[in-house]
């Protein structure tokens, strides 16, 4: 079980309590709503501790009180789905939820499940993902990276500056993937797989030349049509 930290605020006197949530956006990427998270990098805001206590159970976690107690209340599955109005955050939390599992193959199946969703913490999710030791995981990973195409290629791109090899070498895997599809700007790659070809990482250096020609040759293509 998951759990929320509760945080005890004082400003102009008056005591708060502080909770970590995820915004949840519509298609057109307006926050419409903000769940309490245990991964969330958002703020909620309570009055009250109840009311604090009150959120977290009813987003389906339990909660550390400001003194370092745990605690949960129970809360019925009607009750929650009523209290959040719609389906989205019941949802998505039980998809985030499982991103960390100690399955793995939960934990696949939750990446693979979170790159339905466009947004930016499904984004960030993805790129600490591929850095994992876990094959399928990272696999899964840079297959939801992929599937935004060159909307991440930026992001791609700083990954070969990673201090982490296995982040680097997921980076390249994104380059090669997107460049057989065509969906990315080929001359942007060119400098910076050029530098990765003088990787550390004697893996890396390698499959960064294999990336590197095949980047080139369609970008040469390109130019010439």
């Amino acid at each position: 079980m998951q759990y929320i930290a509760i945080k005890e605020e004082e400003k102009n006197g008056e005591i708060s309590y502080a909770v970590n949530a995820i915004p949840l956006k519509n298609k057109t990427k307006s926050v419409v709503q903000k769940i309490p998270h245990p991964l969330g990098s958002d703020v909620l805001i309570y009055k009250t501790l109840d009311e604090a206590k009150d959120a977290i159970t009813r987003a389906g976690f339990s909660y550390i009180l400001p003194d370092g107690k745990k605690g949960y209340d129970k809360i019925t599955t009607n009750k929650r789905i009523s209290a959040c109005n719609d389906y989205d955050s019941i949802v998505m939390s039980a998809i985030y939820d499982k991103v960390n599992s100690t399955n793995s193959n939960v934990a696949a199946s939750a990446i693979l499940a979170i790159s339905e969703f466009p947004e930016e913490r499904t984004f960030d999710i993805l790129f600490e993902k591929i850095g994992e030791d876990n094959d399928i995981i990272r696999k899964n990973a840079i297959s939801g990276i992929c599937r935004y195409g060159n909307i991440l290629q930026n992001r791609i791109l700083d990954c070969l500056k990673s201090s982490n090899w296995v982040v680097r070498n997921s980076a390249l895997v994104c380059i090669s993937t997107l460049t057989d599809s065509g969906n990315i700007d080929f001359e942007k790659c060119i400098i910076p797989l050029t530098d990765a070809c003088e990787d550390n990482n004697t893996i890396v250096q390698a499959y960064a030349l294999t990336v590197l020609a095949k980047v080139y040759q369609n970008y040469k293509k390109n130019k010439t049509v």
